[in-house]
């Protein structure tokens, strides 16, 4: 029993020194096969673009008209009538959106039926009030005489003077009642504040409108403000007066002549841009609400025509290209294509941001105009990492 104990052990010892041997050559043979690095990863380029004063720095205007009311009935009442216009076939037709309009001219009427019943009754009621003065005078004229003659009690006296205040007090709230009735008759007809175009009519003919309804909104666009946003760093070159100029593609790429007219103080606090505002003259009415301008700053020029030169050497990278820095998450950072001892690897570039145009944004430092910044790719490398290039 003891002797076949021992040639257990024996065989175990045997087959652990085995598997210690395979295990060893094992682990050699795999050091020898294993790659030395992690392939190359396939990402895309682009080359860094120059946003200096010789390519320019564009902002996305919106064309806004130099002024927009919307008209309300300060009355209640059925819509009795809206004002026609000829068509563009000649025939007439009630306003509609693109008719112009002009200062004073009546929009719509109210039905007059209860403001003029109105009006009718506060007439009424000063007639009245009239006749009820003329007839206190009468008596305080009377009760004056007698009670200087003595037949008369100073307290009747004292009556009748109170009843010529009350009747003089009455004919002035009369006579407000009439002007109120008035005014409410006036105001059962609306008409344009300006010189302008219809932009939209809420109310058809026969509505029940409440007072304050609002039934049109017009535009004046014999001139137009374009508005856009910029940095902190652009704003303060900006000044009021400085000539510029907007492109509209709409219009086939037309460019256009204004003026800085107004520049924000402050920022918006979600976007923390400020607003600059441009106006254009538009004689021609070319220019409509809502439309989309290009305003190219490559140097801005104040009122006594001096030249403000723009920040330079920035450049313009493809926003898919910027990423955070690992070791910093309120960071920006862009990885840069370079060959190195015959590989092309990543190499990581911190940067600061500037302001968004289109699909690319300004940077400060970091890289330089026509280096390589990584695109597609560039949230799956890091410092260093080895890259190959694809189309």
């Amino acid at each position: 029993m003891n002797v076949n104990l021992r040639l257990n052990r024996k065989k175990l010892a045997v087959l652990g020194a085995i598997l210690v041997a395979a295990l060893v050559l094992a682990a050699t043979t795999f050091s020898k096969t294993k790659p030395q690095g992690s392939p190359p990863v396939p990402v895309r380029v682009q080359a860094v673009e120059d946003a200096g004063a010789a390519s320019g720095l564009r902002y996305s205007a919106n064309i806004n008209p130099r002024e927009q009311v919307e008209l309300a009935f300060k009355v209640g009442g059925y819509v009795r009538e809206i004002t026609s216009v000829p068509g563009p076939d000649g025939i007439k037709r009630e306003l509609r959106a693109g008719d112009r309009v002009t200062r004073g001219m009546v929009l719509a009427r109210l039905d007059p039926q209860d403001h003029a019943a109105r009006a009718d009754q506060a007439r009424a009621a000063m007639e009245e009030a009239k006749a009820s003065l003329e007839q206190a005078q009468k008596n305080f004229k009377r009760s004056q005489a007698l009670v200087a003659e003595g037949y008369l009690a100073r307290s009747e006296f004292d009556l009748s003077q109170e009843r010529l205040g009350v009747g003089r007090a009455k004919l002035d709230g009369a006579r407000a009642q009439l002007e109120q009735a008035n005014i409410m008759f006036a105001d059962s007809q609306l008409k344009s504040p300006l010189d302008g175009v219809v932009a939209s009519r809420q109310v058809e003919h026969g509505t029940l409108v409440a007072s304050g309804t609002k039934a049109f909104v017009l535009v004046d666009l014999s001139s137009v403000k374009a508005v856009f946003g910029v940095p902190d760093a652009m704003q303060a070159r900006i000044k009021p007066g400085a000539p510029l100029s907007v492109v509209v593609e709409a219009l086939g790429g037309r460019e256009f002549a204004g003026k800085v007219t107004a520049v924000s103080p402050s920022a918006d606090p979600k976007s923390r841009v400020f607003d600059i505002e441009l106006t254009i003259p538009n004689p021609d009415a070319l220019l409509k609400d809502g439309m989309i301008a290009a305003v190219r700053l490559d140097g801005v020029a104040g009122p006594d025509a001096t030249a403000v030169p723009l920040v330079q050497g920035a450049a313009s990278v493809p926003l898919q290209s910027v990423v955070r820095p690992p070791d910093d998450p309120h960071g920006y950072m862009v990885y840069v294509a370079v060959d190195e001892g015959g590989q092309t690897v990543a190499r990581g570039r911190r940067v600061e941001l500037g302001d968004v145009t289109g699909r690319s944004v300004l940077v400060r430092g970091g890289v330089k105009p026509g280096e390589r910044v990584v695109t597609n790719g560039a949230t799956l490398i890091h410092d260093g990492a080895a890259i190959t290039i694809v189309p």
